[in-house]
């Protein structure tokens, strides 16, 4: 279930784990049981895989100046060499029993 941040005039901002269906309902403040509005907050990044962090980190240092991968594109090769791999099957070799 998802936690979702709601803010109590009074004692500031709770959180609360709710179903998705609820998360539109006002959440009750845990020190005087006040309804109070959920408010829109960021996601918490703590709790993705490190490799969904690092993705994250590296759009946001790219976002001004992307890196640009420039690669050198081989000349295409010319005569018998220049024909697809086939297997004796006329299939290719990658495609095993079919």
């Amino acid at each position: 279930m998802p936690i979702y941040e709601y803010e109590c005039g009074d004692h500031g901002i709770f959180e609360e784990q709710r179903r998705v269906a609820e998360s539109a309902a006002a959440g009750s403040c845990p020190q005087c049981l006040q309804a109070s509005p959920r408010i829109v907050s960021a996601p918490s990044l703590g709790r993705l895989e490190r490799s969904q962090v690092r993705a994250i980190e590296r759009n946001e240092k790219s976002r001004h100046e992307p890196r640009v991968v420039r690669t050198e594109v081989a000349p295409r090769p010319s005569g018998p060499e220049a024909r697809p791999l086939r297997s004796a099957h006329g299939g290719y070799p990658w495609a095993v029993g079919h």
